[in-house]
Parts: structure tokens; sequence; C-alpha cells
């Protein structure tokens, strides 16, 4: 491995990390891709210069580019989802991809989704924002050895079924009666008709055997087989399971980069070290919580977002001026964590659909209103005073991996 590149999004997701995941996996050869947190709840869009257009979820954005994707131990594996993304990429796409997968990830089940789902139903409007794929639940499960599952489990059916069923007739009724005070019979009617489902156990073998057969069970030792290696963050700084200021309403995930550096440091890397953090040059955030420069409706009326789809559980996406600050204190947090020399850049998307006056950004806890020109040279001046080491600040200019564009580093002038 003579080249590590991290992205990680700044702020709560959906900055554009697919797009920038697509371009350093389609440039360099030799490459594999690692998603190295989060779930298939993370949805990274990736438009081919052909102008093909795929939300990855449970496959590394480099998909398109042909390289193959490592799912590491801190990656929520779902069988379910991965069958389906993996046969929508055959049938429409004609890629039959190539997934690595860390023997130790753990696992989600039917019933994982199942809870989370009808609790943020019954949550109404206390909901969390969850988006209904059982990330938590899963994290929760896992804590308890008989309960338990890794991808691991999934080679003996019959240990897996047993499981399974233990999860089914124990677990399930100990967390919702112990967490949410409610039993099965007392939920929903749509619900329980799910929880009691007998082709529950039936379908996870199904769908776990389905899985086996078009992954490569590996550790990170496979990543020394490449020269390149993308790790593509999912979710954003903010929502960073340690992140108190935005709890409850964050993932059970670190979504900077510790998780990657744990695995640079097992593997004793020694290479070149590049890092982008990845922003809108406006807000936004998909589901409940705190938004401090949330606005009413789109801040610029050419905002345009084909990907982020209103859903029963996260609603719609919320959109807000950006804050500069909250910027520079989540990335210098996140840098507390670098181990390795690293060169540090900053990618700010959608720059094509700002407005050419009225720009809105925060700094310093004030409003500032510029021209979209003021806005580039502005905001680039102040990230590279305010976040420790960033060298290299890019603006992307559309969906695609050749509208990515390097800022001249005198004047913060578009080259």
């Amino acid at each position: 491995m003579k080249n590590a590149y991290i992205v990680i999004g700044s702020l709560f997701g959906d900055e554009g990390k697919g797009r920038i995941t697509d371009l350093l996996c389609a440039k360099h050869p030799s490459t594999i891709n690692v998603r190295f947190n989060g779930g298939a709840q993370a949805s990274h869009t990736v438009v081919t210069p052909e102008g093909e257009r795929h939300a990855f979820r449970h496959f590394g954005s480099g998909t398109f580019a042909k390289v193959p994707t490592y799912l590491s131990e801190d990656f929520i594996v779902n069988i379910y989802a991965f069958s389906e993304e993996r046969r929508n990429l055959i049938s429409e796409f004609r890629i039959k991809p190539n997934v690595y997968v860390n023997p130790n990830s753990v696992v989600t089940t039917l019933w994982d989704m199942y809870i989370n789902q009808v609790i943020e139903t019954i949550r109404e409007e206390k909901r969390h924002g969850s988006c209904g794929m059982g990330i938590n639940e899963t994290m929760h499960r896992s804590k308890y050895e008989e309960y338990r599952i890794t991808v691991m489990d999934l080679l003996n059916l019959e240990k897996l079924g047993k499981k399974l069923e233990k999860i089914q007739n124990e677990y399930v009724p100990m967390r919702l009666k112990n967490k949410y005070h409610i039993s099965i019979e007392e939920l929903p009617e749509e619900y329980k008709a799910l929880f009691e489902n007998e082709e529950n156990i039936n379908m996870t073998i199904f769908y776990a055997q389905e899985f086996l057969e078009n992954v490569q069970i590996m550790g990170d030792f496979v990543l020394k087989k490449f020269d390149n290696v993308v790790f593509e963050g999912a979710q954003g700084l903010m929502l960073d399971q340690g992140n108190e200021r935005f709890w409850p309403n964050v993932t059970t995930s670190n979504t900077g980069m510790k998780n990657v550096m744990k695995i640079l440091n097992n593997l004793n890397f020694k290479g070149n070290l590049e890092i982008y953090y990845i922003s809108r040059c406006y807000a936004t955030r998909h589901g409940r919580g705190l938004f401090p420069t949330e606005v009413e409706g789109k801040p610029y009326e050419n905002i345009v977002d084909l990907t982020n789809v209103p859903n029963e559980f996260q609603e719609g996406l919320r959109f807000g001026i950006l804050d500069v600050d909250l910027l520079k204190y989540g990335i210098n947090k996140d840098l507390q964590n670098l181990k390795f020399p690293a060169q540090i850049g900053m990618v700010i998307t959608c720059f094509d659909q700002l407005d050419e006056f009225g720009v809105k950004y925060v700094f310093e806890g004030k409003e500032e209103i510029v021209s979209k020109k003021q806005f580039l040279t502005q905001v680039s001046s102040i990230l590279k005073k305010n976040i420790d080491g960033l060298r290299n600040i890019y603006i992307s200019k559309g969906e695609k991996r050749e509208n990515l564009i390097k800022l001249n580093e005198e004047n913060c002038q578009m080259e």
C-alpha cells in the first residue's frame, strides 16, 4: 500500500462524499475502496461521465470505476440490502461488484430493522430522525455475545439458525420491554405481523447464503495487495457518536478518521496519506435534531437534490446556510485523531447551485451576506487560517468526477 486517501463528511452527511470517492478511485490504478463506518443507511450518489446515476449504500462509491469494495470490521453488514443493491447493479448497470468483507463485521437482522421502524413510528413527533435500517439496534444487540452475529457466524447455518431463534424468541421481547416498555402484542397490527412472520428465520438464512456466495471474507491485510486505498466515510462529523452537542440525534458510529487510523496502524502504514473533508457550500440535514443555521425551504433557488427524497422515517431533507464555525470545530477535533503525516484538503461541493449574489455563511456567530465570488475567497481564506494543516481547497461545480476544480493557493481563485 503506497497511498491512502480518506474521504470524510464535515457536517451532517449528504455532502458529496460519493463523487469525491469516485474521482479518487478512477484516478489511481490498483485501488481498493474501503467502507469503514456506518452501514447501508448511508447513501452516496455517483454520476458517471456518461450520465449513469446510482446511490451506493452497501458498496463503495468506486464501484463504477471498477474498483473492489472492502467492508471493514466497523462497517455494519446488511445482507438484505446487499442482495437488493447487487441485483440492481447487475440488472441496471451490468456490473458484478467485487467485495471483500471483514469476518468480524456485525450483521443486521430483520428484527433490528423492525424494532427501529416501529419505535420511530410510535414516537410520532418525538422521532429521532432514524432512517429505519436498524443501525443502533444492531450495535446494541451486538453487545450480548449470545445474540451477536458476525460475518463469520453466517458460515455455520445450523448455529446461525439457533441464534436467530434466540433473537426472535428471547432478545426481541426483552428489548421491547426493557427499553421501550411495550410488548409485541401492543404493537400496531402491521408491525405485529412482521415480528410474528414464521419465515423471518428462513428468509435470513437464504440471504446469508446469497451474501456468502458473492463476497470474499478477509481481514485488513487484503489492503496490502493494492497500491492505493480510498477510505470512504459515511455520514458527517456532526453525527459522530461522540458528538454530545447533537445527541441523541447522532449515529452509532465513528464518522471521522478514528476507524481508519486503527486500520493503518495495524498495517504499519508508511506511505503517502491524504485526507479530504467534504462540505456543500450550504448546509443540509436529513432527519430530526438540532440544526443551528436551518432556513425555511431552500436557501438558493438553484438547489437540486435527486438523492435525498423524503422517506417515511427520516422525512425530507432540511436546508440551512453554511456554518463555518461548525466546519472548523469538527475538522480540528477530528484531526486530533491523526497519527501519521498527512496532506489535508477541503472540498466544497454544489458550488454551481449558489446564487450570484446574496450568498450567506456564518463565521464567529455572525451571518455574512456576500456575492458568489466573495463567498469563495472569504470562506477559503477563513478555513486555511483556522484549520490545522489545511493546504488544498477544491470546489465541485457538478455531479461528475470531472467537475472538481482546485483553487489557486495564492488567492483562492479557480485555477
